[in-house]
Parts: C-alpha cells; sequence; structure tokens
C-alpha cells in the first residue's frame, strides 16, 4: 500500500469493527437460528463456522497481497474481467442490503418488544437509520475511530454481564454435549459460514487499513477474540436457560440481562446493559450503511459514493418494512440469504487466487 494514509485506520480502529459487527451476532436473532439447528451445541457451530471460513480468508488475505491497494471487486475485474465483476458485485451488493435491511429490522423489533411496546414500529425505525445514516456520512476513518471508542466500553459491560451470569449457571445443561448430533452440528456450521462474511465484505476497504501487515494482524486477532466471546456468550445461555427454555426465547440476550441482578437494593440494572448494547447496534449498522453504499459505488461506478449513503439509508427503511412480522423476517428471508451467500465466500477466494496464479504464469 502506499504511504498516504489519509482516511486510512490502525489495528486498533479495524480490530474493533470485526469485533463489533460480528460479536452482536451472538445478541440477535441469529441465536435463534443457530439454537434451532444445534439445540445445546450451538456453540459448536459458531466455531464450527469459522473453521469452514478459515480457507478462503487466508487464500484471499494472499490475493489481497499480491495487488496492495486494490479492494476485492478491483482485484476480481483484474483477475477475472468486468462482466464477472459485476455479477460478483451485484450478488455482493443484494446480500449487503438485504442483510442491513432484515437485521436492522429484527433489533428494532427486538427493542419495540421488550423495552418500548407503545412505540410505533415506524417512527422507531425510520429514527434509529437517521442516527445511523448520519455517523454514516462522517467517513471510514471516523467510523473506525468511534468503532474503537466504544469498544472497551461494551466489553466492560460484557465482563460484567458474563460474571453475573456466572452465578446463575448450571454446567449440566449443556450435555448432551453433540445436541443434534456431530453430523447435524457439521452441516450447520457449513449452512452457517456466512455469519463471517462480514469480514469478506470489509474487504472493499482493504485499501483504507494502513497496511497489509496491520489488516492480517487486526483480522486474525478479532475474530478469534470474537469467536471466543460468542462461544462463551451461547454457552452462558444454555446454561442459565437450558436449551428447551431457548427454543421458546425469541431474545435470549435480553432475557439473560432480566435474569441478572446486583442484589435486592440496586434494580432495574438490563438498563446498563441495553444501553451499551445499543451503542453497539448502532455502530454496527453505521458501518453496514457505509459499506451498502460503497458496494453500490463500485457497482454503477459512482466515484462519490458517499452521496448515495441517504437514498440507500431509505432503500433498507423500505425494504426493512416489507415484512408483516418479525417471525417472516428473521426464519424466511434471512435463513436463505446467509445459506446461499456462503457460497460466494467459500468460493470466490480460492477462484481468486487460481486466477491469479494463472495471470502471474503468463506474465512470467
Amino acid at each position: 500500500m502506499g504511504d498516504y494514509e489519509k482516511d486510512k485506520v490502525g489495528f486498533l480502529e479495524y480490530f474493533s469493527i470485526v469485533s463489533i459487527t460480528i460479536g452482536l451476532k451472538s445478541t440477535d436473532m441469529t441465536t435463534v437460528l443457530l439454537f434451532k439447528d444445534g439445540l445445546n451445541a450451538a456453540w459448536m457451530i459458531v466455531i464450527g463456522a469459522f473453521l469452514f471460513s478459515i480457507p478462503s480468508l487466508l487464500l484471499l488475505n494472499s490475493v489481497l497481497k499480491k495487488y496492495q491497494c486494490k479492494n476485492i471487486l478491483e482485484v476480481t475485474q483484474l483477475t477475472l474481467g468486468k462482466p464477472f465483476t459485476f455479477v460478483i458485485a451485484f450478488l455482493m451488493f443484494g446480500f449487503t442490503l438485504l442483510n442491513t435491511a432484515t437485521e436492522s429490522r429484527s433489533y428494532i423489533t427486538q427493542l419495540i418488544t421488550i423495552n418500548f411496546p407503545t412505540t410505533p414500529l415506524f417512527i422507531l425505525y425510520i429514527c434509529f437509520l437517521t442516527l445511523c445514516m448520519w455517523g454514516a456520512k462522517k467517513g471510514w476513518e471516523t467510523l473506525g475511530a468511534i468503532a474503537w471508542t466504544t469498544y472497551p466500553y461494551l466489553i466492560i459491560g460484557l465482563g460484567i454481564l458474563f460474571f453475573l451470569m456466572f452465578k446463575e449457571v448450571a454446567f449440566n445443561r449443556m450435555f448432551p454435549l453433540f445436541g443434534t448430533g456431530k453430523w447435524e452440528i457439521v452441516k450447520a456450521s457449513f449452512n452457517y459460514t456466512s455469519i463471517f462474511g462480514d469480514v469478506f465484505i470489509y474487504t472493499m476497504m482493504y485499501p483504507f487499513v494502513k497496511n497489509h501487515q496491520t489488516y492480517t494482524r487486526s483480522l486474525y486477532s478479532s475474530l478469534l477474540f470474537t469467536v471466543l466471546l460468542m462461544t462463551l456468550l451461547y454457552l452462558s445461555y444454555i446454561w442459565i436457560f437450558d436449551y428447551r427454555s431457548i427454543e421458546k426465547i425469541t431474545f435470549p440476550y435480553n432475557e439473560a440481562i432480566r435474569f441478572v441482578s446486583l442484589g435486592r437494593n440496586i434494580t432495574n440494572i438490563e438498563t446498563f446493559f441495553i444501553t451499551i448494547w445499543l451503542v453497539g447496534v448502532f455502530v454496527k449498522f453505521i458501518i453496514y450503511i457505509y459499506l451498502v453504499s460503497k458496494i453500490f459505488g463500485f457497482l454503477f461506478q459512482i466515484e462519490e459514493f458517499e452521496h448515495t449513503i441517504m437514498p440507500m439509508t431509505f432503500l433498507i427503511f423500505v425494504i426493512g418494512m416489507i415484512p408483516e412480522n418479525n417471525e417472516n423476517n428473521i426464519f424466511h428471508i434471512r435463513t436463505n440469504s446467509l445459506v446461499y451467500f456462503k457460497y460466494l465466500i467459500l468460493f470466490l477466494p480460492p477462484l481468486l487466487w487460481v486466477a491469479a496464479k494463472i495471470k502471474e504464469a503468463r506474465a512470467g
């Protein structure tokens, strides 16, 4: 990468971006999908999905190192041509847009159901996206700074939550260890590989990380740390509720923070955890909206893609409001998008690696 580092993020910023956006998936309705397929072994699906993604991550990292200063779509264009790149860009844009719309809708439903039952969905959703849009307009470097500024507070809050939950755990609830069976866990891990699909989307911003070494160190360290935290959180849900109860709980995180206490004299402690969680959610969707606009800008060759942030936010709002109820939103649309997107993140990096090798051999 070049020496010019304006608008570039460093180790801490990129570490925080990856950790926040992926880690929060253990607090939303994605947990319902994993517990549905894995029962009390849902925590193994998180680890298994990460392991399935590692080969593609390694190959993609190798390709990016070869074409420094290029993002994933620019590399695809150089190695596989413009027509193929347009298809890949369109698929990435479609997934990122749909993922942002469905996830944001599920978070808002989560807030309304547990914390704001009298607030209209339309009002809360549009206020949420407006704030996220305002944050996204600040630019990539500012997003990194915001992520790093908030990340320590999120970790402190999560640490306190773990401490309080561990006073209520029953470790025997994690047995039988393999839940629905070893083979079923492997299949579910493969199907939900795209839980870590965010890091492939983030390669759109690869040229805006200070250097390749910084990118590599921050990526792998953040993933390892995030997988550890997600695994502990899934295990905590099992130890507290048992998988039979979790199947009937739509929002395990919200139930968990209502379950813990600091004694009889301190009440409403869940307000503290909801506030910390909500800050992380805002950071996550600020980043998501920025990336949706970035991919859209590449797809239609809009150099000043920041001008598309407002219309993209409106489109996310429209798509998010379409499902009649949140059950359709999460179990149908989101499940299908997760299951099918995995093929892109599993097979595109090897294809790019092979194409780069062929091009290098011909040039040599």
